[in-house]
């Protein structure tokens, strides 16, 4: 596949040359090995995002440049390095919308056990919580356009079906067919490196962020084969939606569905034909997917914390350790014990 942006029709080498200048609004980083590559990432991600990498050959270089517009960050990462890498964020119910945009190279990315490879001239659309892997070999450039989560739900309440497209999973754009949308991403990054960004002044900001979220919004309903007028009672009616709810907030502790139904005004029957309707699948199923889910964080944090895998598990729900690390394997590819010590390395 060819690449729809480089380096180069970007003008990066450029953005990331003039990025340490105090007088500009781009900010810049440069490491030259994985443990301080490790640290800066944890950094800017406020501890959301760990980078780890595996059978690691030559580690050259980890480059960062990234500036800002309003809601929207725009950020350039690359990976000059050996050996197969991943980065894991736990993304919270208000974690920004992500624009991944492979440059060179590409990588893989799983979700909630949905698993998309990405490569150049593609999107990754990240807007969904929960944790998200992605994993690559080999030198790779990455363009990132990180949109916050109360502009993209102020831009999509405009639109029809728009609260769907804001809770999507792991989406694949081919930018090769979005050309409106590709044309206004280079023209954002162009624009943001240059001396007098004119995107970025307080009368043009609110339009480009309506515009870009606009165009998005556009190219998810086309990937996922939505019609501009796609009722709104194709959305999960609200019981589904407050049954979901009150699972996160209760997960911890026994669940019985008849609670669950009791809590949402409905009966059982329907809890389980909602779930199945709306959601193809059961809501103990998606009860074990919050579970994990929380209990990955946890496995994540676990240096910071000092947790066991045990104490983990029976803190997100499971006290069967057997049937946790079963379920945890069958659902992230890997042992609990596993990420735990990559937390630790």
């Amino acid at each position: 596949m060819e690449p729809v942006f480089t380096v180069d029709t970007l003008r990066l080498s450029n953005w990331i040359a003039t990025a340490s200048k105090l007088e500009t609004n781009h900010a810049h980083f440069v490491a030259a090995d994985i443990p301080a590559t490790r640290r800066r990432i944890l950094e800017v991600s406020q501890g959301r995002c760990r980078f780890t990498i595996a059978d690691p050959g030559p580690f050259v270089q980890f480059r960062e440049a990234h500036a800002y517009a309003g809601a929207l960050a725009i950020k350039f990462l690359s990976w000059n390095c050996f050996g197969r890498c991943e980065t894991n964020v736990a993304r919270g119910a208000n974690h920004h919308l992500s624009l991944h945009i492979p440059l060179t190279g590409g990588f893989e990315a799983s979700q909630e056990g949905e698993t998309v490879t990405v490569r150049p001239g593609d999107m990754l659309v990240v807007s969904s919580p929960g944790v998200v892997r992605r994993w690559w070999e080999g030198p790779c450039d990455l363009l990132n356009v990180m949109i916050n989560r109360d502009a993209v739900l102020g831009a999509f309440a405009r639109l029809p079906g728009g609260q769907a497209l804001a809770e999507m999973p792991l989406t694949l754009v081919d930018l090769r067919k979005q050309v409106t949308l590709a044309l206004f991403i280079e023209n954002l990054v162009r624009d943001l490196g240059s001396a007098a960004p004119a995107f970025s002044t307080a009368g043009a900001l609110p339009h480009v962020e309506r515009l870009l979220l606009t165009l998005v919004a556009g190219a998810l309903r086309e990937a996922q084969g939505l019609a501009a007028d796609r009722a709104v009672s194709t959305v999960a009616p609200y019981y589904v939606l407050r049954a979901e709810d009150y699972m996160r907030r209760h997960h911890a502790g026994k669940v019985r569905m008849s609670d669950v139904a009791a809590a949402c005004g409905v009966s059982v029957r329907t809890l389980h034909y909602g779930f199945a309707k709306f959601r193809d699948r059961g809501p103990a199923d998606v009860l074990r997917d919050i579970r994990l889910a929380q209990a990955r964080h946890a496995l994540i944090e676990a240096r910071i914390t000092g947790l066991k895998v045990a104490e983990i598990a029976t803190r997100a729900g499971f006290p069967n350790a057997s049937q946790f690390s079963r379920d945890y394997r069958a659902h992230f590819g890997e042992s609990p014990s596993a990420t735990l010590r990559a937390a630790f390395g």
